[in-house]
């Protein structure tokens, strides 16, 4: 073999070992990109733990399926009828009252007159026996433990064509008729007969009043606060926030007052306190409820007047 020979086949063998190592070093190439992908792309940082503190900011409060309703009170001034100024003053308040009329007084057709007017709710303030009858006049139509039922109705419908829109009964006086069942009995057929509720003053303990309405299956709800027992500016403030201490404890609460200048002035005072409370103030209707009907007397007498409603077991507050 000749020197240029044994070159030439030198070359084509070092020729095809490059081929071979390129060949083989292709694959690694091809794969270099997705490599350098994968080596750029940031790493997934693991979630972090709760920080320590997290448990110093409670959680949300769990939502309540309903919102309690807001305490009521009702407040009550009884014996209107004697002078129309005394509507006028309390019609100034602002505030929503119910009025109790007695019957036979100087003015107590036109306190009935402009209450209707005015829209203010209206009971017939009936005069009822009282138990010390010395220095006391309960004044025409009184109510007696000794008369007959017939005549204890008779003159219930008598004080009642005198107040015309009466919703309701409360009495005057009558610490010893609203003692005795038979009377009583008399009165709530009555009430019932006409589609009226039941205020007891309890203007003694031992009033069955609530009782025998409860048994004659007559509406009714009793008085919880008299706003002026004692006729003295600081006291009626005191019994006023009383009463609304009284609602909020119980949900709703009555007041029973009398048409007094310190009472009308106590009460124009507190105005401001008393719509910002927190406690509504309704008539008297809205807070007197039928436990077997489940609706309100208001509901009722909007629906359809005094008569023919339907009877309801007795309630207090």
């Amino acid at each position: 073999m000749s020197p240029l020979e044994d070159r030439e086949r030198r070359e084509q063998r070092a020729s095809r070992t490059r081929r071979a190592s390129e060949q083989a070093a292709a694959p690694s190439a091809a794969r270099a990109p997705a490599a350098a992908k994968t080596a750029a792309r940031p790493r997934r940082q693991p979630t972090a733990p709760p920080r320590s503190d997290a448990r110093a900011v409670p959680p949300p409060p769990p939502r309540a399926a309903s919102r309690q309703a807001a305490p009521r009170v009702a407040i009550v001034i009884d014996d209107l009828g004697q002078r129309i100024s005394h509507l006028e003053e309390l019609a100034s308040l602002g505030i929503p009252l119910t009025i109790a009329v007695i019957p036979g007084l100087p003015a107590t057709a036109a306190t009935v007159r402009e209450a209707s007017r005015l829209g203010i709710e209206m009971l017939l303030h009936q005069p009822m026996e009282p138990r010390e009858e010395g220095g006391k006049n309960p004044g025409e139509g009184v109510l007696q433990v000794a008369m007959s039922g017939e005549e204890v109705r008779r003159r219930l419908r008598q004080g009642l064509a005198a107040v015309p829109g009466a919703v309701g009964v409360n009495n005057h006086m009558g610490s010893r008729f609203t003692e005795e069942p038979a009377g009583l009995g008399a009165l709530m057929a009555e009430l019932k007969s006409n589609g009226l509720f039941w205020l007891d003053s309890r203007t003694t303990s031992a009033t069955r009043g609530a009782e025998i309405a409860r048994s004659a299956s007559v509406p009714a709800i009793e008085r919880d606060i008299f706003l002026d027992a004692t006729v003295e500016p600081q006291f009626v403030r005191g019994q006023v926030r009383r009463l609304l201490a009284t609602a909020r404890e119980r949900g709703a609460a009555v007041g029973i007052g009398h048409p007094h200048p310190e009472t009308i002035a106590a009460l124009r005072e507190l105005r401001g306190e008393l719509l910002g409370s927190g406690v509504t103030l309704v008539p008297l209707s809205a807070l007197v409820v039928s436990p077997a009907a489940g609706t309100a007397v208001a509901a009722s007498l909007a629906r359809g007047g005094r008569r023919g409603g339907s009877p309801a077991a007795a309630v207090s507050p």
